[in-house]
């Protein structure tokens, strides 16, 4: 059995002070350039932080937005794509983000109403975000979370994000690029690519591919085509980042 928590969604002119939760140095770049960890006041009154990777970095990030006065949460990054109908660089607005729990949240539908048009000239995408453990590297593990909760892409920190807003009744949304779309394997040395704050690792890399020789070419092949499809999200996340960036939202 699943449960949708519905938020208490206050006008438009109430979200004054969105908080911005970016996972990844080069997602958030878009918005500001951070370091690690970092955090930066947006000229339309809102704030960027950066989280790094997985859910609980995510919801330290929003309480910490939170007990600074933003009055609604935005998770902001790229996701994967689960259904063949999303390609890399699609901008995924979900009604819904689903909790590996089943718990399912629900989306401000002003809030992505305003997004959706300020995203005139990029192919916007609708449904359901479901929460990922991790990263999901193989074709069967994106099979079996597409077919457990029906959606059409995930992340690993938009649920937590979104557990956070509910917690202090405020607005939400989630605005994702994909990345790697249903079809797209992600080659194993990824985890040696990437540290917890989303920081690149050039050495254990390195490395990593080194003690696989036999499928190096392969994999340096799948890293290209990943590098390929990640540029592609953070263009289109770059196309609506001045609204949130100068613009603000409605007052």
């Amino acid at each position: 059995m699943t449960t949708a928590v519905g938020l208490s969604l206050p006008t438009r002119a109430r979200v004054t002070r969105p908080g911005i939760v970016a996972t990844l140095p080069a997602e958030a770049r878009a918005l500001a350039r951070l370091r690690l960890r970092g955090r930066a006041l947006l000229a339309g009154g809102g704030q960027v932080a950066l989280s790094g990777l997985g859910a609980a970095r995510a919801e330290a990030t929003a309480r910490m937005l939170v007990a600074e006065g933003v009055n609604g949460l935005i998770s902001w990054g790229s996701a994967a794509g689960l259904v063949p109908a999303l390609a890399p660089g699609d901008l995924l607005l979900p009604h819904v983000v689903r909790g590996r729990d089943g718990v399912r949240y629900e989306c401000s539908p002003d809030w992505l109403l305003e997004i959706a048009h300020a995203s005139e000239g990029l192919r916007v995408r609708h449904g359901l975000l479901a929460e990922s453990p991790g990263a999901l590297i193989d074709l069967g593990a994106k099979h079996a979370l597409q077919h457990a909760s029906d959606a059409v892409a995930s992340d690993m920190e938009s649920v937590a994000i979104a557990r956070v807003a509910a917690d202090f009744d405020l607005p939400f949304i989630a605005i994702r690029a994909v990345a790697d779309d249903a079809t797209m394997i992600l080659p194993p040395v990824i985890h040696a690519a990437l540290d917890e704050d989303g920081a690149l690792r050039p050495l254990p890399l390195l490395r990593a591919l080194a003690g696989r020789p036999r499928s190096m070419h392969a994999q340096l092949r799948a890293l290209k085509q990943l590098a390929v499809a990640f540029r592609a999200a953070q263009n289109s996340l770059a196309r609506v980042a001045p609204y949130l960036r100068d613009a603000g939202l409605p007052d």
